[in-house]
């Protein structure tokens, strides 16, 4: 949207955006964007409040004002329901670890115990965002694991039908983020998408693989790993 709005502006239509990610909106130098620090997916912030909605729309829309560009302004005010996770009735227990304490065991413990949660969530929505590598939650564990401890990737896994690399491991950490959140979120209780990637991030194996990947793959000899790493964790964990 950023690039297409330059080409609006050249037909003279003033133009306006709300970004999500500060870094890309940056590059790309719209002629007006407003910067929201909302999780990707929902640029006015939490659902069913509609006045908050509203001031993010009127912000984005008051940059028209703005005559020339580019112009940057970060949107202040925090969406509510970001920061715990509240409410939750049947907490995850995770099954205690097994004598190898390496992080491939402590993931697939991790994910053994939610896996259950996992199913039951597919069962319910009928649908699920897990899936876009090609790969059982298994090799999805096994390939970020390889990078996060700097190994090499199992040929079998590496050698598939994806161009590069890097691609498969973002394919794949949008798989691992998508099995253990979609597996919380079917747990009883109430709980935010805010207070979902909190947890995530904080609290689970899966976030401490991915932020190791993360910084493997960073200093990685590997072009493609190195590319694709930012696009695995939130701009504000790099």
């Amino acid at each position: 949207m950023g690039g297409l709005s330059h080409y609006i502006e050249d037909e003279g239509v003033p133009t306006t955006q709300i970004s999500l990610i500060r870094e890309h909106t940056v590059v790309m130098r719209p002629p007006r964007a407003l910067w929201v620090p909302f999780i990707l997916g929902r640029p006015l912030g939490q659902p069913n409040d509609p006045e908050f909605q509203k001031r993010v729309i009127r912000s984005a829309l008051s940059l028209l004002d703005e005559p020339d560009g580019p112009v940057l302004v970060d949107h202040l005010e925090e969406a509510d329901g970001e920061i715990e996770v509240e409410g939750l009735t049947c907490p995850i227990s995770y099954p205690a670890p097994a004598s190898d304490d390496s992080l491939t065991s402590r993931l697939a413990s991790e994910i053994g115990s939610l896996q259950t949660w996992y199913d039951l969530a597919l069962e319910s929505a009928g649908r699920t965002a897990f899936g876009v590598a090609g790969l059982d939650i298994g090799q999805v564990a096994a390939i970020l694991c390889a990078i996060a401890e700097g190994n090499a990737v199992p040929s079998e896994l590496a050698n598939g039908p994806h161009a590069d690399l890097g691609t498969l491991a973002r394919f794949a950490a949008e798989d691992l983020k998508a099995f253990v959140t979609e597996a919380m979120a079917a747990q009883p209780g109430a709980s935010s998408a805010f207070a979902l990637k909190a947890w995530f991030w904080e609290e689970t194996v899966a976030g401490e693989t991915l932020l190791a990947a993360y910084r493997a793959a960073s200093t990685s000899d590997n072009r493609s790993l190195q590319e694709n790493a930012p696009l695995w964790i939130p701009a504000e964990l790099r």
